[in-house]
């Protein structure tokens, strides 16, 4: 009985044992957690806008891309950069098409901000006969509220021109 009682304790540590062994958890050192590149998703709007007798059309599509570098932010976490295209067209005929990348706003950007910094939004604002139409650009620190903000007007003949924006940095 004694033997029967000894065998039965042994067999209940064996398992108990047994059991301890199945939920232990592996922890993972921070060096050995894979970093994710963060990026914006792909953003595509088409829509008109009539001046005067003429139609305007504006199809803008923002796209994440690996084609430029990588932005790495003062924490080590890395972003991508976008490209935002846009193609105008008047009464159905194609007048302007380009693609556009932070660079295109560079010399008004301060250098550590740029380093820092995606494009990484654009909305129609206005269309004005003999002006041409209007869109609000705007780069900025991924995963912060710092913002700057560019108006960029296309001009009948296809031509633009931007300027950094200072009323839309105004706080309310």
């Amino acid at each position: 009985m004694k033997n029967l009682f000894l065998s039965l304790l042994c067999l209940l540590v064996v398992a108990g044992c047994e059991e301890k062994k199945s939920t232990q958890v592996k922890l993972t050192a921070p060096d050995e957690v894979e970093s994710q590149v963060q990026q914006m998703p792909e953003f595509h709007r088409f829509d008109s806008v009539k001046v005067g007798s003429r139609l305007y059309t504006y199809d803008i599509l923002r796209q994440p891309t690996d084609s430029l570098p990588l932005v790495k932010d003062e924490m080590g976490d890395e972003a991508k950069d976008n490209t935002i295209r846009l193609i105008l067209t008047r009464d159905g005929h194609t007048y302007f098409g380009h693609t556009f990348t932070k660079q295109t706003f560079q010399s008004s950007i301060e250098e550590d901000f740029y380093a820092r910094s995606i494009l990484d939004g654009i909305r129609f604002v206005e269309a004005e006969a003999g002006r041409g139409l209007t869109f609000f650009f705007s780069v900025s620190e991924p995963g912060t509220d710092m913002t700057l903000p560019f108006s960029l007007t296309v001009s009948d003949d296809g031509s633009f021109s931007f300027h950094k924006d200072e009323s839309l940095m105004e706080e309310p």
